[in-house]
């Protein structure tokens, strides 16, 4: 296994996973990326937008990667469709190992 690259898909995306408190306390809340999410895609739940996403993510490139201490971040961008309105949507993932899956640290709408 090996970090994430430039323009290749997320290593060991299948294995992605996202905790729960990240959905409640911020990409689906106030303060946090919550009204981003209603504004472009109405009302959504966690389980919609992570099962999106999670699929989303097999076949996309990285955007970008930073390296630091305490493992890898990188940034995937991809397009999702939910309740039939389609977004731009960035998603910054995080390991703290090569071998360990990702997980989501955040992700909204960028349209």
């Amino acid at each position: 296994m090996s970090a994430p690259e430039i323009g290749k898909p997320l290593p060991r995306a299948a294995d992605a996973y996202s905790r729960s408190e990240k959905w409640s306390e911020w990409i689906l809340a106030e303060p946090g990326h919550g009204g981003d999410w209603r504004r472009v895609s109405g009302a959504v739940d966690r389980e919609a937008v992570w099962a999106a996403l999670a699929e989303a993510i097999l076949n996309v490139p990285v955007m970008s990667v930073r390296q630091s201490y305490r493992g890898w971040s990188c940034r995937v961008d991809t397009i999702l469709t939910l309740n039939a309105r389609t977004a731009n949507v960035r998603s910054i993932w995080h390991s703290p190992t090569d071998d360990s899956p990702p997980h989501l640290v955040t992700a909204f709408p960028t349209t």
